[in-house]
């Protein structure tokens, strides 16, 4: 559940909240204890409706995205690689604009809270044949 998240540079390429993360390839995870940061990966063929006019000229079948999480704590890490049936929630954390974060499947997990959240880069490109 990411209904209540909002992600400014994905609101701009969605009419809708953004593509369910359960149903993107999650295909990246930085974990950074300097900065206490969690990045995530993902990728979707759910394409958006109001792209970059940059990508204009751009043959492309898939979004691909980043979401860090800033001040992490109470990091949980079960397993290591991520599987294709998972739940990813994130929700309202205790305090205002804090967060609960989880990605869980039925031998993996990770966990933790983080102060806040951004996507930090996107990108578009052409994936398999042409």
């Amino acid at each position: 559940m990411t209904d209540s998240i909002d992600w400014p540079e994905l609101r701009t390429l969605y009419d809708t909240p953004v593509p369910d993360l359960s149903t993107c390839h999650f295909f990246y995870l930085h974990i950074d204890e300097r900065d206490t940061s969690v990045t995530f990966g993902f990728e979707t063929q759910q394409l958006p409706p109001h792209p970059k006019p940059e990508w204009a000229e751009k043959a492309y079948n898939t979004l691909c995205f980043w979401i860090e999480f800033t001040d992490v704590a109470d990091l949980q890490l079960r397993g290591i690689q991520a599987e294709v049936e998972r739940s990813v929630q994130i929700t309202s954390g205790d305090t205002p604009g804090s967060l609960h974060v989880s990605v869980r499947s039925s031998t993996r997990s990770i966990a933790f809270t983080a102060a806040a959240s951004r996507v930090s880069h996107t990108r578009v490109y052409l994936q398999g044949p042409v």
